[in-house]
C-alpha cells in the first residue's frame, strides 16, 4: 500500500489501467497519457471499445475527503468531477461501470456518507472504487496467479517485487537480490564442509563477495533437510551475550537461540558477525549438534588455520557472466577482462549490470574505465570500483545514497526511508538493486560495501535522528508498526545523537528512545517522572512524562498504585482546565481517563474518553481504553455497553486496515474480545475476519512485540479450535516462538505465553503436526514450570499450569501443582482442569466429583455460559470411564444441547453415536461377535 500511495500520476494510470483490464478480462483503450507520458484532461483515462466501461485515476491525497461543511449534506468534489466527466464524455452511451481508481486510502466512514449523495443515488450500481488497499489486494492476487502480470507490476513496485520473490521466506530470511544467480559452487562447498563432520562453518570473505546470498541459497536448497531453521543478524548477538538471550536489533524480547537449536535438528544462520569466531563460542549448542544441527556464520573475518572457517569460493566464470547479463560466447576482450577482474565481488557485477541500463551509460566505456584502476583484483575491498560505478548514478540518487551512508544506519523501515530520501530515489535505487529487502518485515537494507564506497564524511546520525523525531511527531507519538520499527533499526544512531546533546531533553527524540526499554532504563532523563505537568509544556515533553510516570507506577507496591493514579488524574484534570491547545487537551484528558480507569473510577474515565473522541474522532487509543473499562469488574451496564461499542469500532478498523492501528492497540483489542461474547461469536463465524486477525498477530510476531503473547493468547483461545490452521501457521512462520523462555519474558506475560503455546500445540496435534506440537508443548511446559514454582499462585495461573501439563501428557505434574491449593479455593476453571488431570491418571471417581462440581459452579457464572457444553461433556467422559454408559449418554446429550460451535457439535454427535452403540451392545441388542 505504501508504494501505491507513492506512485506518480502517470504510473498510477498505467497500473490502474492494467488492473481494470484484468478485472474485466478484456483489452481496454488507454488515452490518459500524451506522447510525453503525461496525464491529459480532454478524455477519460480508460474506456472499453463500446464506451460502456470507463476508468478515471487520481493521486490526490484528499480524494476521499468531504468538501461540504453543511451538516448531513455530504459532498466530494473530486469524485463528483470524475463521475460527471465520465458521463459527459460518454454522451448518449449508457455507462455500465465507472472505475474510480485512487492511490489514497478510503476511510472507513466514506461509503456511508457518499452513498447518501445525489450522484451516488443516480448512478447506483455503476461506480466501482479502487483505493490503495483494494489495488494492493488485486495486484497481489493477479501476480500470484499470473507470472507475466507479476512482471508488469514489478517494474512500478520494486518493494512488492522483492517481497513476491521471497514470499515463502518473507520475514524469515532476507530476500535474494534482484537478478540473483545461484552459484552451485557455494552450495557444494558448504555441503562438503558439513560432510566432514564439522558442524560449524564460518563462511568468510570480502564485503560483497556473496556470503549472505550463499547462505540464503543454502536455506532455500537445503533447508528441508533440517527440522527448523533460524536466521539472526550478527548485530543481534552482542559480545559476551549467551545464545540463550539473543535480542533482535528490530526490537522485542530476548530469544533463546540455544533452546530452539537444541530442541530439534536446526540450521542456524548468523549473518555478518563482525568479531573473530571460534568453536568454543557454540558450546551451548552441543545437544543440537548431536541431533544433526548445523551453524553457518558469514563474516569478513577468517582464520585459515581453523577447521571451522571456509573462504567463500570465487564465482565461476559462467555465473559471473550471468550476473553481469553478458553472453560469454559472444563477448569481447574488454568484457572478458572486466569479468575476470571483478568476479571476486558478485555485488560489483550486479551493480554494474543495473548501472549500464541507465540512460547515457555505455557498457564498454564503463568496463574500460573500471579496468584502468591499478591492481583492481588485488584491492582489499572493492570500494574504489564500487565508488566509480556509483558515481554514474543521477545526482538525485547519489545524494540520497550518500545521505544513507553518512547516517551510519543501513537498515530502514520502508515507509520511513521514503520520507528520509524521497519516493523517487527510493524506488529508483530499489530498481537498481542498490536498496534491497532484509529478513525483517517491511524493512530495506543497503549493503555495507555500497555505504562505505559513497560515504564522504565521518558517520553522523544527527540528521537521521532529527528526521526520526519528525516521523514520530508526524504520527503524534502513535507507535504504529512503521514508527516503532524505525526506532529500533536506528537505535544506536538515535542514542548517540541524544547523548551528544549533553543536557537531557524531553522531546520527540527522547520519546522515541523511551520506546526501546520500559521506563528509563537507558538513563535518558533520570528522575523526570516526577516533573510537574505545566500548561506550557510541549506535546513531546508531556508524552515523555506520561510514559515515565506509567513505568514508575509499576515499581510501586500494588496497594499504593490506586492513590498514585488518582493523584495523577487530579493533576492532569487541573492542568487541562488551564489550556486552549487542543492537542495538549486531548493528551491530558486521555491520560486523565487512563489514570481514573486504573483507580477504578470508571464513570469519570468514560467522560474523559468521550471528550477525547469529540476532539479527535476515531482515535484508536481512546476506543481501546473504553473497551478496557468495559471489562473491569466494577463496570456498570452503561460502561459495558459503551465498551462493546468501542471494541466493535476497533475490530472494524483493524479488519479494514490493520497497519493503520498501533500494534499495541490491535493486540489489546484481541485480548479484550474474550469479554465481549456477542462480538466474539460473530467473528468466530466469519473465516475471512479470522484470517485478517491472524495476519495482525503474525505481524506482531515478526516485529518482536512482547505484547504479542497477549494478542496471541486471545487469538488462540477464541479461534484455535474452529480455525486451528491460523495459529499453527503463525507458529510455523515464527520460530522465535519456540526460542523464548521465561527468563526472557516479563513475569506478568508468563501465563499468556504458556496458555497460547499450549493452545497452538493442541491445534498442531489436531493437524497431525506432531513434531511441532511436541516442540510447542516443551516450550509451554517451561513457562508452566516457572509458574508452578512461584511462592504464590492464583487460581487463574493454576488453571493455565494444569491445562498445559495435561495437554503435554504430564498429568502427574498437573496433580502436583493442583495440590498446592485446597479444593475450596478452586474456581470452576481450575476444577475443570483438575478433572481432566485426574481422568488422565486413571482416577475416574475423583475426576467425576471434580467435573460435576466445576459444572455446578460454572452454571452460576455468566462468563462460562458458552463453555457449559464442554463441562457437561467432561462429566460424560468421567461416567464412561466408570462404565456408566447411560449417564454418559445423558451428559453428552446435554453437552450437545449447550454447544453452538459446529465443529464441536460434530465431535459430540460422533461420540454420542459411539456411546449409543456401546449401550446397545451392553443391552444385548447388538451381537458382540
Amino acid at each position: 500500500m505504501g508504494e501505491i500511495a507513492d506512485l506518480d500520476a502517470s504510473s498510477l494510470e498505467l497500473v490502474g489501467h492494467k488492473i481494470v483490464e484484468l478485472i474485466e478480462s478484456k483489452d481496454l483503450v488507454h488515452h490518459g497519457l500524451n506522447k510525453d507520458h503525461k496525464p491529459v484532461g480532454h478524455t477519460v483515462d480508460t474506456f472499453s471499445h463500446d464506451f460502456a466501461i470507463v476508468g478515471e485515476y487520481s493521486t490526490e491525497k484528499n480524494y476521499f475527503e468531504e468538501t461540504s461543511s453543511a451538516k448531513d449534506k455530504y459532498k466530494f468534489n473530486k469524485i463528483e468531477n470524475d463521475i460527471n466527466h465520465a458521463i459527459d464524455k460518454a454522451a448518449l452511451i449508457p455507462l455500465s461501470k465507472i472505475y474510480l481508481v485512487s492511490s489514497a486510502e478510503e476511510p472507513p466512514s466514506f461509503r456511508g456518507k457518499f452513498n447518501k449523495t445525489d450522484i451516488a443515488v443516480n448512478n447506483s450500481g455503476k461506480i466501482v472504487f479502487l483505493d490503495s488497499r483494494q489495488l494492493a489486494e488485486k495486484i497481489f492476487q493477479f501476480s500470484r496467479d499470473r507470472p507475466q502480470t507479476a512482471d508488469f507490476f514489478r517494474f512500478y513496485l520494486p518493494d512488492f517485487s522483492q517481497n513476491l520473490d521471497s514470499y515463502a521466506y518473507y520475514g524469515l530470511v532476507p530476500s535474494l537480490c534482484a537478478n540473483h544467480q545461484s552459484e552451485p559452487l557455494f552450495g557444494r562447498a558448504l555441503r562438503d564442509h558439513y560432510a566432514t563432520g564439522v558442524a560449524v562453518c564460518v563462511l568468510h570473505g570480502l564485503s560483497g563477495s556473496g556470503k549472505t546470498q550463499a547462505a540464503i541459497d543454502f536455506v532455500h536448497s537445503d533447508g528441508e533437510r533440517y527440522g527448523n531453521y533460524l536466521w539472526i543478524s550478527g548485530d543481534d548477538w552482542g559480545e559476551n551475550v549467551p545464545l540463550t538471550a539473543i535480542k533482535r536489533s528490530r526490537g522485542g524480547v530476548e530469544i533463546n537461540v540455544a533452546g530452539v537449536f537444541n530442541n530439534t535438528k536446526t540450521l542456524l544462520v548468523i549473518d555478518d558477525l563482525s568479531r573473530p569466531v571460534s568453536i568454543e563460542m557454540f558450546a551451548e549448542l552441543k545437544k543440537g549438534i548431536s541431533l544433526g544441527g548445523h551453524i553457518l556464520v558469514t563474516s569478513q573475518i577468517g582464520d585459515p588455520d581453523s577447521q571451522i572457517h571456509m573462504q567463500v569460493p570465487q564465482l565461476s566464470a559462467e555465473v559471473a557472466y550471468a550476473i553481469l547479463g553478458e553472453d560469454r560466447d559472444t563477448t569481447d576482450i574488454d568484457t572478458q577482462a572486466f569479468v575476470e577482474a571483478c568476479r571476486f565481488c558478485p555485488l560489483i557485477l550486479a551493480v554494474t549490470r543495473e548501472v549500464t541500463k541507465m540512460d547515457g551509460v555505455e557498457k564498454q566505456e564503463l568496463y574500460r574505465e573500471v579496468l584502468k584502476i591499478p591492481q583492481i583484483a588485488q584491492l582489499n575491498d572493492g570500494r574504489s570500483v564500487m565508488e566509480k560505478l556509483l558515481r554514474r548514478l543521477t545526482d538525485q540518487n547519489l545524494q540520497a545514497l550518500i545521505k544513507i551512508a553518512n547516517s551510519g544506519c543501513s537498515t530502514f523501515d520502508s515507509n520511513f526511508l521514503t520520507k528520509f530520501i524521497g519516493a523517487y530515489p527510493r524506488s529508483s535505487l530499489q530498481k537498481l538493486a542498490i536498496i534491497n529487502r532484509s529478513a525483517t518485515a517491511s524493512a530495506l537494507v543497503v549493503h555495507d560495501l555500497i555505504c562505505s564506497a559513497v560515504r564522504n564524511k565521518e558517520i553522523d546520525g544527527t540528521e537521521l535522528a532529527t528526521e526520526v523525531a519528525q516521523y514520530v511527531e508526524k504520527y503524534r507519538g502513535e507507535m504504529v508498526p512503521s514508527v516503532l520499527r524505525q526506532i529500533h533499526f536506528s537505535a544506536k544512531e538515535l542514542l548517540c545523537a541524544h547523548k551528544a546533546r549533553g543536557k537531557p531533553t524531553l522531546d520527540w527524540l527522547t520519546y522515541a528512545l523511551l520506546q526501546l526499554e520500559s521506563g528509563d532504563r537507558l538513563g535518558l532523563s533520570p528522575g523526570s517522572h516526577s516533573t510537574p505537568i505545566r500548561p506550557n509544556m510541549s506535546i513531546a515533553e508531556l508524552l515523555c512524562v506520561f510514559d515515565l510516570r506509567e513505568a514508575h507506577s509499576y515499581t510501586l507496591p500494588g496497594r499504593e498504585r490506586p492513590a498514585f493514579y488518582s493523584q495523577c488524574a487530579k493533576e492532569y484534570g487541573e492542568v487541562a482546565e488551564q489550556i486552549d491547545n487542543v492537542e495538549m487537551l486531548v493528551e491530558l484528558l486521555h491520560h486523565q481517563g487512563k489514570a481514573l480507569r486504573r483507580s477504578d473510577q470508571l464513570e469519570g474515565a468514560l467522560d474523559c474518553f468521550r471528550a477525547v473522541l469529540k476532539e479527535r474522532p476515531g482515535w484508536h487509543a481512546a476506543y481501546g481504553q473504553i473497551a478496557h473499562a468495559g471489562t473491569q469488574k466494577s463496570a456498570s451496564d452503561l460502561v459495558k455497553k459503551e465498551g462493546e461499542a468501542a471494541i466493535r469500532t476497533l475490530i472494524d478498523l483493524i479488519l479494514h486496515d490493520g497497519a493503520s492501528v498501533p500494534l499495541r492497540v490491535s493486540l489489546a483489542s484481541l485480548s479484550r474480545l474474550r469479554s465481549y461474547p456477542s462480538l466474539r461469536t460473530e467473528l468466530q463465524n466469519q473465516p475471512e475476519a479470522v484470517k485478517e486477525l491472524a495476519e495482525v498477530v503474525a505481524m506482531a510476531a515478526l516485529d518482536g512485540f512482547e505484547q504479542f503473547y497477549e494478542g496471541f493468547l486471545a487469538f488462540t483461545s477464541l479461534f484455535a479450535y474452529e480455525n486451528g490452521e491460523h495459529p499453527v501457521a503463525i507458529a510455523e512462520i515464527y520460530p522465535d516462538m519456540l526460542a523464548i523462555y521465561p527468563d526472557a519474558v516479563q513475569k506478568r506475560q508468563w501465563p499468556n505465553a504458556c496458555e497460547a503455546l499450549a493452545n497452538v500445540a493442541t491445534a498442531a496435534a489436531a493437524a497431525e503436526k506432531m513434531d511441532l506440537a511436541d516442540r510447542l508443548n516443551e516450550t509451554a511446559c517451561a513457562f508452566a514450570d516457572a509458574l508452578a514454582n512461584l511462592d504464590r499462585i492464583s487460581p487463574y495461573n493454576l488453571r493455565v499450569v494444569a491445562k498445559t501439563y495435561v495437554g503435554a501428557g504430564r498429568a502427574e505434574s498437573a496433580i502436583s501443582a493442583l495440590a498446592k491449593m485446597s479444593d475450596a479455593e478452586k474456581d470452576h476453571w481450575v476444577l475443570y482442569q483438575q478433572a481432566k488431570a485426574e481422568l488422565a491418571i486413571d482416577q475416574p471417581g475423583k475426576a467425576l466429583q471434580s467435573a460435576q462440581t466445576s459444572l455446578d459452579l460454572a452454571s452460576q457464572d455468566p462468563r462460562a455460559e458458552n463453555r457449559l457444553g464442554s463441562y457437561s461433556d467432561l462429566v460424560g467422559q468421567c461416567h464412561e470411564a466408570l462404565g456408566n454408559i447411560s449417564l454418559s449418554l445423558e451428559a453428552t446429550k446435554e453437552a450437545l444441547r449447550l454447544t453452538s460451535g459446529e465443529k464441536y457439535r460434530q465431535q459430540l454427535k460422533k461420540r454420542l453415536s459411539q456411546l449409543e452403540m456401546q449401550k446397545a451392545k451392553n443391552d444385548g441388542s447388538i451381537s458382540s461377535s
